[in-house]
């Protein structure tokens, strides 16, 4: 391992010690490679988790390899689990309470990418029903519930369906929204590809949100973008 790579990879564990203290986890154990956080603090639907791509000039062998040495099951914890989830190979491992992914594929002449996803299990009574506390149709269905802590601000991503159309979706937060202390700064629609979507923009103190409705199929998808002191 050249000096610099070998920096690289013990500031990358300091870094991942720090941050998996934050979910009080073990550290992730990390191959040679270089890391870029993608979301060193969120929730998704409810559970905490952190992710980062990798890049490395290890095979995604070479990579599977080392997590399977990392991940060795013995009488006190449990082994590795692998699947395939399209062109990616995937393995992970529960640790005390805390869950490690790695999503790998090859990547270059004889290199690898992917992601590493750390999680950890809440107590099922701390556990947030998601869209809870957001103002929905009835009936819709919640497929993603994001939340997001950068330094400085807080943001939250939803992604719902529901068989009402766009303009039943526009019309319903146009009622909701103000009042709750929204107020609606843009509304409007606009051609997005082949498809028609209604965007909009609001503000409450230093909160800002966009909303956007459109037809997929028989459903209308609602993605919700709600962030605090942008």
């Amino acid at each position: 391992m050249t000096g610099c790579l070998a920096a690289l990879v013990a500031l990358a564990a300091a870094v991942a010690r720090a941050e998996g203290e934050k979910l009080d986890c073990p550290a992730f154990p990390l191959p040679e490679a270089k890391l870029t956080w993608v979301a060193p603090n969120m929730a998704y639907n409810g559970l905490p988790m952190q992710i980062r791509e990798f890049e490395s000039k290890e095979s995604p062998k070479a990579i599977l390899d080392f997590y399977r040495r990392e991940w060795r099951g013995t009488a006190q914890k449990p082994g590795n689990v692998e699947y395939p989830l399209g062109d990616w190979q995937v393995i992970g491992a529960l640790r005390e309470r805390c869950f490690y992914t790695v999503q790998v594929k090859g990547s270059g002449k004889e290199g690898s990418a992917g992601l590493l996803g750390m999680s950890r299990l809440p107590d099922p009574n701390s556990v947030r029903e998601a869209g809870k506390n957001f103002p929905m149709m009835s009936g819709s269905n919640v497929i993603n519930d994001i939340d997001h802590f950068d330094p400085g601000k807080r943001g939250r991503t939803l992604f719902l369906t529901n068989e009402f159309s766009p303009d039943a979706n526009a019309g319903f937060y146009r009622r909701v929204m103000p009042s709750d202390g929204w107020t609606i700064l843009g509304d409007n629609g606009m051609p997005v590809g082949n498809r028609y979507v209604w965007v909009m923009t609001l503000k409450r103190g230093t909160a800002e949100a966009a909303l956007s409705f459109a037809r997929t199929g028989e459903f209308t998808s609602v993605l919700v973008n709600v962030m605090d002191r942008p």
